[in-house]
């Protein structure tokens, strides 16, 4: 793993971190409620935004603004995370999934329409290209999680990042 995938990865496990204090749920807690709520998570789904978004479910931590309607829909969270990222790029309706790919090379972060569009449709975006996104549309959705600059430093931190070929 380069060090600016482990920039990334750390800002994930932070935001993570960050959530959970905020809604004062340690990750027992939390495990019971998910489980409770019949949503089964294993390792490789906990750095997917729709955990980001179950966290703050779980622990009735008011979401960003932009995501609240999200939040309430019935549905998967696969279908939350799209509603989610569907919210953010409708800040910015003229950013299409090309100019946001372009946007994440600017950041050196390299991924194809391809995969990105599959994440985003899917409902699988991982958190730390979640976060990728996040900076390169330079939203202000996170801000209570993490601050804009921690995000432009991990935009900083590398160029040629390959995220997910495709």
């Amino acid at each position: 793993m380069s060090e600016a995938d482990n920039s990334w990865a750390r800002l994930a496990t932070h935001v993570i971190r960050v959530a959970l204090a905020r809604g004062d749920i340690g990750y027992v807690e939390l495990a019971n409620a998910l489980t409770t709520d019949g949503v089964e998570e294993s390792e490789r789904t906990l750095v997917r935004l729709t955990f980001l978004l179950q966290i703050i479910q779980v622990s009735d931590d008011d979401p960003p603004a932009l995501w609240a309607d999200a939040l309430r829909m019935s549905g998967t969270w696969e279908a939350r995370a799209c509603a989610v990222m569907a919210a953010e790029l409708s800040r910015q309706p003229w950013v299409t999934p090309e100019e946001l790919v372009h946007r994440l090379a600017l950041l050196g972060i390299l991924t194809t329409e391809k995969t990105l569009t599959s994440h985003l449709t899917e409902g699988t975006v991982p958190l730390s290209v979640f976060l990728q996104c996040i900076a390169a549309l330079g939203s202000p959705s996170l801000d209570r999680f993490i601050p804009f600059t921690a995000l432009i430093s991990a935009a900083k931190s590398g160029v040629g990042v390959v995220v997910g070929a495709g």
